[in-house]
């Protein structure tokens, strides 16, 4: 009986500790003091873990990275002082290669060749939110030498040709429009002086590619080859840049091909343009 009294009087004690524990953890932990204490110790912690693991390692990793871009900038520095070694000597070919052109142009009594253009250089002046995808009006015209049926490119490449002309300002139908005018003649570079023909027949205006149909079907086309028009048809000269090959795919029959050409143009973001002619 004394056994048992006693065994209740313990855990009577320890209960009381227990109860009494929790009640001053609860005032403890409600106190300014505590919470000071151990906001700044998981302060002091979470210093310690930024100091010895968080920065060495983001100081590790953009060392790194900035290692790597230092090595790109390099390389693209090399490439263009390759580049600008190599200016003078395109230069004085170019020079060549306009006296040779002028003197066979004497001799075989040529006005002109087919690569050769007149530049007229403009501005975009209003683009129709009714007819955004097709047509554009540009501040020169008739006074400044342009004409239905000439071609006009932006510094990306070829954008469409004039349609109709006032006096100051012309309207030009852009190559997205799918019409009669946004057909054009090109080519496909797939070795260097090696062309494919082809014929630029319309855009795709949700995957924003151009396709061409081919007919020979021979060639290796791969991506990234340049498309340039091949100067017939008497709208664009020779060797005004299209784009870049994307894609191709077999047409079923088998009879041809259709290449997809990505253009470099922002069809939504004309600006400068110019009118090319031929002379």
């Amino acid at each position: 009986m004394k056994r048992k009294s006693t065994f209740n009087s313990v855990m009577k004690t320890l209960i009381l500790i227990i109860v009494v524990a929790i009640m001053g953890t609860g005032m403890i932990k409600g106190s300014k003091f505590y919470q000071n204490v151990d906001r700044n110790f998981f302060s002091f912690f979470s210093m310690m873990k930024y100091g010895l693991i968080d920065y060495p390692i983001e100081t590790a990793s953009g060392f790194m990275t900035d290692v790597a871009t230092m090595w790109d900038v390099r390389y693209e520095n090399d490439l263009l002082r390759h580049e600008l070694e190599n200016a003078a000597h395109w230069q004085t070919r170019v020079k060549a290669l306009e006296e040779e052109i002028s003197q066979l142009k004497a001799q075989n009594e040529l006005k002109s060749v087919y690569t050769e253009l007149v530049q007229i250089n403009g501005t975009v002046k209003y683009h129709s939110s009714e007819s955004w995808d097709s047509t554009i009006t540009i501040d020169i015209g008739a006074a400044d030498g342009v004409s239905v049926g000439d071609g006009v490119i932006a510094p990306q490449g070829v954008i469409g040709r004039v349609k109709h002309v006032s006096e100051n300002q012309s309207e030009v139908s852009i190559l997205t429009a799918n019409d009669d005018n946004s057909k054009v003649s090109v080519r496909i570079e797939t070795a260097p002086g090696e062309y494919v023909q082809g014929i630029l027949d319309s855009y795709n205006h949700e995957t924003n590619l151009f396709s061409i149909n081919l007919l020979e079907t021979n060639s290796s086309i791969s991506p990234d080859m340049v498309v340039s028009t091949a100067g017939i048809g008497g709208v664009y000269p020779a060797g005004l840049l299209i784009g870049n090959v994307h894609s191709q795919r077999n047409i079923a029959d088998g009879i041809g091909v259709v290449v997809y050409v990505k253009s470099n143009v922002d069809f939504d973001d004309l600006r400068f343009i110019s009118v090319v002619k031929r002379p």
